[in-house]
């Protein structure tokens, strides 16, 4: 039966490795981690990201059984717009107070820039199985008025294994890279703001702060 089913997906992925796929950006509910702490201090995250990747006409590669790029996986909307909203959206889920544009209106305000540099699905063909892979690499910039200066890279690789290549199973590969790279940008921003309580509170002095530089994510 195994082999069966392996045959057949092969036949199925022949079939469609010719038909572009379409995905799209995951519900903010699929993607919510749960973080707390965020005490309504202000944070500024400037949407969209900006778009540094050297592929941008599409998001993806289908490919036919003997590894061939056939087709081509293109985003319903360009991903440095719903990454940077996403991410946002669960600051704002962890208690901050966020705003999508301008500048902080606290002298101790928070602002997060971003740089999208990878956004790429494709299939890894395997003996058993094919695996959907999603690789997304973002480097975030946190700026302060009052000295903080900080930045770091995110990386993060989302997988999703099957027996056939339809469509439908590029989405779930997408899904698990967008949950994993919006948990730790928003984990690593919740740190570096309990490292500094001050930024983002009320402050009529705005105590210095010298510049900073986080660990570079791999």
């Amino acid at each position: 039966m195994r082999l069966v089913m392996i045959v057949l997906g092969c036949l199925i992925l022949s079939g469609c490795a010719f038909r572009d796929v379409i995905i799209n950006p995951p519900e903010s509910s699929s993607v919510a981690s749960k973080l707390s702490g965020g005490d309504g201090r202000e944070i500024v995250v400037h949407t969209p990201f900006a778009d540094d990747r050297q592929i941008r006409e599409r998001c993806g590669m289908v490919k036919n059984t003997f590894n061939s790029d056939t087709a081509s996986v293109t985003c319903s909307s360009i991903p440095t717009d719903w990454l940077a909203n996403l991410l946002a959206g669960e600051l704002r889920a962890a208690g901050f107070k966020v705003k999508t544009e301008g500048v902080p209106s606290k002298v101790n305000g928070l602002t997060i820039d971003g740089v999208l540099i990878t956004f790429f699905i494709e299939p890894v063909i395997g003996f058993w199985s094919i695996t959907f892979e999603t690789d997304i690499h973002i480097k975030l910039v946190a700026t302060s008025n009052n000295g903080l200066n900080a930045e770091r890279s995110f990386f993060v690789k989302g997988t999703y294994s099957a027996l056939t290549g339809l469509s439908d199973n590029f989405q779930p590969s997408v899904d698990d890279a967008t949950r994993k790279i919006i948990k730790d940008m928003a984990a690593a921003i919740l740190t570096l703001m309990n490292r500094y309580p001050q930024l983002g509170m009320n402050s009529g002095h705005g105590n210095e702060i010298h510049i900073a530089v986080l660990e570079r994510g791999e």
